[in-house]
């Protein structure tokens, strides 16, 4: 009987303790996200205590972007023109620094994006990663064609329970920054035309 009980018990616990708690939202305009050809990555805000969040995070996005083909403008060449328009902190732009952006940087769209949440939480000395992250890709006018926004928990009731050895944070910020812009896929959408 016991061991009938394990056969049950077991992969339920396996399937209960591996999982990572996560959600993702996402919105797509198809038509004006099938043009986005080239984009500047914006610099992103970052709401957490880790300075470097933010920037891990684009540079992220970057590497994502290049990886399904998309032309990315070098991020310095990004950071001189958003230095030299004056925007303060290099965050909030308005219709008229995109036009002007978009025609010295000669891109059909923009990427922006936030680390709204990127921490290690406890449980007795069981420690693990929280991520949560919004990003948005506009055209040249500020509209926004597509945006993904979630929240992932590297929580894991086996890794407590067993003292396993959670995620790396950096590494969790990348697995789910490249997890939300799995949604976004311009050249899948223009073959669908």
């Amino acid at each position: 009987m016991k061991r009938l009980l394990m056969i049950f018990i077991l992969p339920m616990l396996l399937i209960a303790g591996c999982a990572s708690q996560g959600n993702i939202n996402f919105f797509v305009k198809p038509k004006s996200a099938s043009k986005i050809e080239r984009v500047a990555v914006l610099p992103f805000m970052n709401y957490s205590t880790d300075k470097f969040a933010g920037g891990r995070a684009r540079d992220f996005v970057i590497t994502a972007l290049l990886e399904k083909g998309i032309d990315v403008v070098p991020k310095g060449e990004v950071d001189r023109e958003v230095k030299r328009l004056g925007v303060p902190n290099g965050f909030y732009f308005d219709v008229n620094d995109l036009r002007v952006l978009a025609d010295v940087l000669k891109v059909n769209g923009f990427v922006q994006g936030s680390v709204d949440e990127y921490k290690i939480e406890r449980r007795g000395s069981y420690a693990y990663p929280v991520i949560a992250l919004t990003i948005k890709v506009m055209d040249t006018n500020g509209n926004v064609v597509w945006q993904a926004s979630g929240v992932k928990s590297y929580y894991s009731t086996l890794g407590r329970l067993f003292g396993l050895k959670t995620k790396d944070p950096i590494i969790a910020l990348q697995e789910f920054t490249y997890q939300l812009l799995q949604t976004f896929n311009p050249k899948e959408l223009k073959s669908k035309k």
